[in-house]
């Protein structure tokens, strides 16, 4: 491994790890009713979710690829305590990676590979102030939408 792997790994964690500490993520959400997934691309290696810190973020990676303002705005707000375990469900569907503020950190990272993501951003955040007791508060709030995993709601 090259010095500057090393270096691409360690800024791609630091990237995780610092939405690890986030208590939303952001998806541009595609489709209607329940039929609403987040916006992902094909690749020959499989579908790439693409995952916001932030809803102007995805708004803006939204306008920058061509959608009109409405859809890049329709956004699901997910809790962060739930997004692996909802992301790690679209692996059935032939995802195989997510990507973090893709035009900006583009920092991907294959799907089986984000609960020890998790562990290790969770492990290095308790240093005495990481509160979870926020987890299952309800739903999360978006620009547009408003929607728990999988309920489809919009």
């Amino acid at each position: 491994m090259s010095d500057g792997d090393a270096s691409s790994d360690l800024a791609l964690q630091a990237a995780w790890q610092a939405a690890f500490t986030l208590e939303t993520w952001y998806f541009i959400a595609r489709g209607a009713g329940d039929q609403v997934t987040p916006l992902a691309f094909e690749t020959p290696e499989g579908g790439i979710i693409a995952v916001f810190t932030s809803k102007d973020r995805g708004l803006d990676f939204g306008l920058s690829i061509g959608l009109p303002e409405e859809e890049a705005g329709f956004q699901l707000a997910v809790p962060r305590t739930e997004c692996v375990e909802w992301l790690l469900q679209f692996v059935e569907d032939g995802v195989s990676a997510a990507v973090l503020d893709p035009g900006t950190a583009d920092a991907a990272v294959i799907l089986a590979a984000l609960p020890h993501l998790e562990q290790l951003a969770l492990a290095a955040s308790d240093d005495g102030d990481d509160d979870e007791s926020d987890e299952g508060a309800g739903v999360a709030q978006g620009d547009d939408a408003e929607s728990r995993p999988g309920d489809g709601a919009t």
